[in-house]
């Protein structure tokens, strides 16, 4: 998956270079992290709660009809959300709420339609995938105690309980005038990002602005 990743990228700077008269611009999303649930076998369980999170960086249109475009971007992310569940112990029950963060590049490649209405409005919606590369993140607990039982590594070859790479196929709709767009975007997750016998798949909801130099 990392080499996939990899791919996506180079592929993106050959597109970038390739069609150097484009639109270029800066991109910045609000975005609500919404985790799937939690599956072992047969059985499945609502374990994580949305988080929030924000990217940043820079998208490139290009308009290959008078309403057809080709646009990847490339952004910094940071991600959160929170996992409930209880630790048993001898005397009593204790709830904790683990806030899973993660620092990482977004890089979506999405082809997309721009209707003009009128004169002065217009719609455009685009879909494809994106992908995901974590390349820093962990858990943070209240309870300094507990963090160093529980621990607070989230990637790693031995006891990393999260994949690095991750896809998800992102939909949304913009509203472009002037030299600004403003997009309402969703993204569902493809990838299994747990490692072992689970599963999960990440989903995200964003408000994004993009203003274009």
């Amino acid at each position: 998956m990392n080499r996939k990743f990899m791919a996506a990228v180079l592929l993106s700077g050959i597109s970038f270079s390739a069609m150097a008269d484009g639109l270029w611009g800066a991109k910045a999303s609000l975005d609500i992290n919404v985790p799937g649930k939690w599956k072992v076998g047969g059985n499945s369980t609502k374990l994580y709660k949305s988080g929030l999170g924000f990217s940043v960086g820079g998208v490139y249109t290009h308009y290959i009809t008078d309403g057809f475009f080709l646009e990847p971007s490339l952004s910094l992310f940071y991600d959160t959300y929170s996992c409930d569940f209880t630790i048993q112990s001898d005397v009593n029950s204790i709830g904790v709420e683990p806030r899973t963060y993660k620092w990482g590049l977004r890089l979506p490649l999405v082809v997309g339609y721009t209707f003009d209405i009128t004169d002065d409005f217009a719609i455009s919606v685009f879909t494809g995938p994106e992908f995901d590369y974590a390349f820093a993140g962990g858990y943070r607990l209240k309870d300094k105690t507990l963090q160093k039982e529980i621990g607070e590594t989230l990637f790693g070859a031995e006891d990393g309980m999260q994949r690095r790479v991750s896809c998800s196929w992102k939909g949304g709709i913009g509203f472009p005038f002037s030299d600004w767009r403003i997009d309402l975007e969703a993204a569902a997750g493809i990838t299994d990002i747990i490692v072992g016998p689970a599963s999960m798949k990440e989903n995200r909801v964003s408000v994004s602005i993009i203003r274009y130099f």
